[in-house]
């Protein structure tokens, strides 16, 4: 019998390029909320959840605000549990624009945070954010603190990054880079703690990147790989040219990931972890 926490842990520490939170990068964390098409996603998910105006919400690994600030115009009050300062500087410059007053920020990694710190919220959100190596106690804790519902988006198939990844790493870092665990290890992770989520791939979701110059679209690669020297950008602007769109002075990547989201009703009966 497969120990699918253990696949997850194993896989997890074999896929990171380092120990480090990527997005406790300033520039990084600005490039990803500059993204018109994530908002825009942010927006479309918000909508379909339809809360009730009455519920709570909490968003793990909230970023700059991606459906923290859309669920906050339609719900009582959101607490958003975000580790990198950087997003949370987006996020509350978001907050100060949209005049939201009914969002508690928590800047912690959630493995970090006692389920005892917290109340219980109508609806728990992790959206493309299950970073955690120890994944087993970090959906019990999510299944505890919900009253009615849990959401997670994550990822099936070779993402985006992945594939640019598989094929620049090795030529750069002379090693292959394993991808890191996909949903249907979530779903057996899940269904060995007896719960049984529905699962839907999110058709139409995407998030292609587009930028204005080749420099921001070459602080993109290399962050994706890693990189921080000079010696490998000609190669990489060839990698760009090849395979990246350009129109009205643009550079396009389309986005060939598919985008999955699982959900359930909580267990109260399970434990804590």
């Amino acid at each position: 019998m497969i120990d699918w926490n253990q696949f997850w842990k194993d896989a997890f520490l074999a896929s990171r390029l380092t120990s480090d939170n990527y997005y406790d990068h300033e520039e990084r964390a600005k490039s990803y909320d500059a993204s018109v098409n994530i908002w825009i996603d942010g927006r479309e998910r918000a909508a379909i959840l339809n809360p009730d105006p009455s519920w709570s919400v909490l968003d793990i690994g909230s970023g700059p605000g991606i459906l923290t600030v859309p669920l906050a115009r339609r719900v009582r009050r959101v607490t958003a549990v975000e580790p990198s300062r950087p997003m949370i500087r987006c996020l509350e410059r978001h907050l100060t624009e949209e005049k939201l007053s009914n969002v508690t920020i928590v800047n912690s990694r959630w493995e970090d945070v006692s389920a005892k710190d917290l109340e219980r919220h109508d609806l728990v959100i992790a959206s493309y954010s299950l970073n955690f190596e120890e994944i087993r106690e970090s959906l019990l804790k999510m299944n505890l603190l919900a009253r009615k519902m849990v959401v997670l988006y994550w990822f099936a198939g070779i993402t985006n990054w992945e594939r640019i990844r598989d094929e620049l790493y090795p030529k750069i870092h002379g090693k292959q880079i394993v991808h890191f665990p996909k949903c249907n290890v979530l779903y057996n992770i899940l269904y060995d703690l007896g719960l049984y989520p529905d699962i839907e791939v999110l058709h139409g979701t995407s998030f292609s990147k587009e930028y204005t110059s080749y420099d921001d679209a070459l602080f993109y690669l290399k962050s994706t790989i890693n990189l921080f020297d000079e010696d490998n950008d000609e190669m990489l602007h060839k990698y760009i040219e090849d395979r990246w769109r350009k129109g009205d002075g643009r550079l396009f990547m389309d986005d060939t990931t598919t985008y999955v989201k699982l959900s359930w009703k909580p267990d109260d009966r399970l434990p804590e972890q």
